[in-house]
């Protein structure tokens, strides 16, 4: 069905006139008439009734115009809905991460850029690994923030790594081992542990540093959630691995964090669907850059735990 025949049906209702109709169409008064009679075609009714000068709606052209009124009106607001496409395009900021990430790095950076003046709005999600990965894949999202490996090589990503964390353990300040400059894999061994389930990230990671070195960790407590971990271990019912990235001087209140012995690391990047990247994307990524230069200068000892790629 054309569109045009429609909103001249529409103008003509409004107007009482042919003409006027075809005037604010630009079209010719025999060019109006014909699209009319199109549309009546089409529909198989007659909408107006020809018998004077100006159109009148007959009892079935009233009730085709009262049945598609709220569509006839939502023809207008396209422009406007294409506009705001474009502004959210060009000022409004989706991002999609973990919990411990957007605590930690997002919203940090998202402050960061408002105090900056820049104006712009932002959305700000939590998602599954599988949610993360396929929906920014899909432009659900300007970016993703994610720890690396991906989940599903076959999703198509670019992948930006940011930043390397050293693998740590969170403990309580009073703790004994909280003295020491390292945590040797054979002490972690000893001490009682609250982790994620299995098949999570940090679990993964534990149980690979621990079975590297021929040694099973001692698990007394598993959870869903890295926060939970966290006040699992404010409460002392245990250590667990974790690192700086995850665990910010902000919400340390009380424990410490100490670089595990040897060489393991977390790899953080931002994943982005194939294709041309918003604007504010690349700016967001400049001031999490920013804001990671800032916690390493002013905490000297998590330098060398952490560092931008």
């Amino acid at each position: 069905m054309n569109l045009r025949s429609l909103i001249l049906f529409r103008h003509i209702v409004v107007t009482g006139s042919l003409s006027e109709a075809a005037n604010r169409l630009n079209l010719s008064p025999s060019a109006a008439s014909r699209l009319l009679a199109q549309l009546e075609g089409q529909l198989s009714l007659a909408l107006f009734s020809r018998s004077r000068r100006n159109l009148k709606l007959t009892e079935d052209g009233a009730l085709f115009y009262r049945q598609i009124s709220n569509t006839l009106n939502g023809l207008d607001e396209i422009p406007l809905i294409a506009q705001d496409i474009r502004r959210r395009a060009r000022d409004w900021l989706s991002v999609v991460t973990a919990a411990p990430l957007a605590s930690a790095l997002v919203v940090p950076a998202i402050a960061r850029l408002r105090r900056s003046g820049l104006d712009f709005q932002c959305t700000l999600h939590i998602e599954s690994r599988f949610e993360i990965e396929s929906k920014v894949a899909a432009r659900g999202y300007n970016l993703g923030f994610i720890s690396l490996p991906v989940e599903n090589e076959i999703i198509p990503l670019d992948i930006m790594p940011l930043l390397r964390a050293r693998l740590s353990v969170l403990m309580p300040g009073a703790h004994r081992l909280a003295a020491r400059p390292e945590i040797t894999l054979s002490e972690l061994a000893k001490e009682n542990l609250v982790t994620l389930a299995l098949g999570q990230r940090w679990r993964t990671r534990l149980d690979e540093v621990m079975g590297g070195a021929g040694l099973k960790p001692r698990i007394a407590f598993e959870t869903g959630s890295t926060l939970v971990t966290v006040e699992m271990v404010r409460q002392g019912l245990g250590l667990t691995l974790i690192d700086p990235v995850c665990m910010p001087f902000a919400a340390r209140d009380g424990m410490v964090v100490r670089p595990l012995e040897g060489d393991h690391w977390t790899t953080y990047a931002s994943v982005h669907a194939k294709g041309p990247r918003a604007e504010l994307s690349e700016v967001f990524l400049d001031a999490l850059s920013a804001h990671l230069d800032d916690q390493r200068a002013a905490h000297p000892e998590i330098a060398e735990t952490l560092y931008l790629i």
